[in-house]
């Protein structure tokens, strides 16, 4: 009987006994990549109170809870990233995530604009953390981009940026005039100005653009190192340039490559025309040469200059002083030679020098330096050259120099030596008396050729520690040879009619000048305005205080005195 109570106890028990329920809880993330959610899904018994919380990923911020049954337990917040719900029935409940957005500060220096191209979608004030946005700067005219400061530097352009996280930008551009001279645009990997190595290349590339006056020139690979002597000085001590900067360059290419209408050649030089205010002296000289009887005269042009787009001023890019068909043409068994001085350190230890006898007497820093052909000391060539050159002063300063068969004329072209004397009297070249920059040929079976002629910077009374400085007296003709030559009547005869010829010109001279300044104006404007060495002293300037059109027009009225002292004086 008390079994049968037992079991009969326990059916009742069992049967009064609630059976237990059980519900489904299912979490989800929108997007799916907005980020995770604890727990995530899961079954729980009725009444369970289970808390979830969100979990935004990097890239994204919690939005908010979306579903139903939801009761808040947390916080006190609109969107809280946990909240807890009771299960008493299957629930589904969405997390909503949100990309991050962040302010793009863009600013712009200089006369430019900057365009933006969603290239990963994003909004167009605050951009979704993740979009990916291209930065193109465009520059106005007279105006080049220079690079990007702040959050992206460099001079990449156009440039991607990836928005993640708040941006501050700034586009820098730099003026330049629109002046419609060419356009030289040098790239270097490493530094090019006043604190390079000035004998060392260094690699990069140029562009030119032509601005449809000239023929372009495509990127091309080239080298380039500083060039010249008192003008590098200029570039780097500011005590004697007024500002470091502004230095004069030598580029080389790989192939003889043709610039701006001259012909092609490897070399050539960049003039900085930093003492010359006016920035004619060597051009009007040039022009001076083309209309002599000398073989080759120089060609350069003017032209903008860029560095690593950092614009430089108004330059002179023309040929240099050496043996090529195009330029000293010497053939296959010439010589050039430049008279020069050791003084100063002029003279580099691979230079193959020597002293004539006669001039050395005079000129005791003199000496006779064989730029072209490379050779050896002591060679059948070097004695040649110093044995006919020997030769050459010992008959010129002889009793009988004047004899018309075996004197001085049978060693030398006279006609290159009167226009080469006449254009550096005119100018009263402060090098040329005996200093430097003084060339002459010397082929075998010929007679010695001067020119061409060369630097011009200190010329035409820009200097101010010489008599070369005035306007009157004569200069160049106090070099040893030509000042013996006037001993011979013949000779003198020979002057006097020929500078009747440059005389003719001066008018075409000072005309020529006008159109010069009118051509550089707006570039000259941008030079100075860059430099700011106009109205200031640059060594060795006499005067300095003037505008640009005054310098302009005391170089032709000191060209014009000179000519009219010279006229009345040869």
């Amino acid at each position: 009987m008390k079994k049968i109570l037992f079991v009969i106890s326990t059916l009742l028990f069992i049967s009064c006994q609630k059976e237990v329920v059980e519900y489904k809880l299912t979490v989800n993330s929108n997007p799916e990549l907005g980020g995770l959610t604890s727990p995530s899904e899961g079954y729980y018994s009725e009444g369970t109170v289970v808390k979830i919380t969100a979990n935004p990923s990097s890239e994204y911020e919690f939005l908010d809870w979306e579903g139903s049954y939801l009761e808040y337990s947390e916080s006190n917040h609109i969107s809280p990233l946990s909240l807890s719900v009771i299960m008493n029935s299957d629930i589904t409940v969405t997390a909503n995530f949100i990309k991050k957005k962040y302010l793009l500060n863009l600013e712009v220096e200089g006369n430019g604009s900057v365009y933006k191209e969603v290239i990963k979608q994003g909004i167009i004030e605050n951009y979704n953390s993740g979009t990916i946005l291209r930065l193109n700067a465009v520059a106005e005219s007279g105006w080049v981009f220079s690079e990007w400061v702040g959050d992206i530097n460099g001079k990449e352009n156009p440039v991607d940026l990836t928005m993640d996280g708040p941006k501050n930008i700034k586009a820098v551009f730099k003026h330049y005039p629109n002046s419609g001279l060419p356009i030289i645009k040098l790239k270097t990997n490493q530094v090019v100005g006043p604190t390079m190595d000035k004998d060392s290349y260094v690699e990069g590339t140029v562009e030119i653009i032509g601005e449809g006056n000239y023929e372009s020139l495509a990127e091309t690979s080239m080298k380039i190192k500083g060039r010249g002597n008192s003008t590098w000085w200029l570039c780097v001590d500011s005590n004697a340039g007024a500002v470091v900067g502004k230095c004069p360059y030598q580029i080389k290419f790989g192939d003889k490559t043709e610039i701006l209408g001259m012909p092609e050649d490897k070399k050539w030089v960049l003039l900085a025309e930093k003492s010359d205010k006016s920035m004619i002296r060597n051009k009007i000289a040039r022009y001076m040469g083309k209309n002599s009887r000398l073989e080759y005269t120089p060609s350069a042009e003017y032209a903008e200059l860029f560095i690593n787009d950092d614009y430089q001023g108004t330059y002179l890019i023309g040929q240099k002083v050496e043996e090529s068909k195009n330029r000293v043409n010497i053939g296959d068994n010439g010589y050039l030679i430049e008279i020069d001085t050791d003084a100063n350190e002029r003279i580099d230890p691979d230079d193959v020098i020597f002293k004539p006898i006669i001039w050395s007497s005079v000129h005791v820093d003199g000496v006779f330096n064989i730029k072209e052909p490379s050779l050896d000391y002591d060679s059948d060539e070097y004695n040649y050259i110093v044995n006919y050159v020997n030769q050459f002063e010992s008959i010129l300063f002889s009793q009988s120099f004047r004899d018309p068969v075996s004197g001085y004329e049978s060693f030398i072209d006279v006609d290159s030596l009167i226009d080469w004397f006449i254009i550096n009297e005119i100018a009263k070249t402060v090098d040329a008396r005996w200093y430097s920059s003084i060339y002459f040929t010397l082929i075998p079976g010929e007679k010695i050729k001067f020119g061409p002629i060369w630097d011009f910077d200190l010329s035409y009374g820009n200097l101010n520690y010489s008599d070369a400085q005035f306007e009157n007296g004569f200069y160049v003709k106090q070099n040893n040879w030509i000042n013996r030559m006037y001993d011979d009547p013949s000779f003198v005869e020979k002057v006097k009619s020929r500078y009747s010829f440059y005389f003719d010109k001066l008018n075409e001279f000072k005309k020529e000048i006008d159109d010069i300044s009118y051509y550089i104006n707006k570039s000259q404007e941008a030079n100075y305005q860059r430099w700011g060495t106009l109205g200031v002293y640059v060594w060795p300037n006499p005067v300095w205080n003037l505008t640009y059109s005054e310098e302009v027009d005391r170089l032709k009225d000191w060209i014009g005195n000179r000519m009219n002292w010279l006229n009345a004086n040869f």
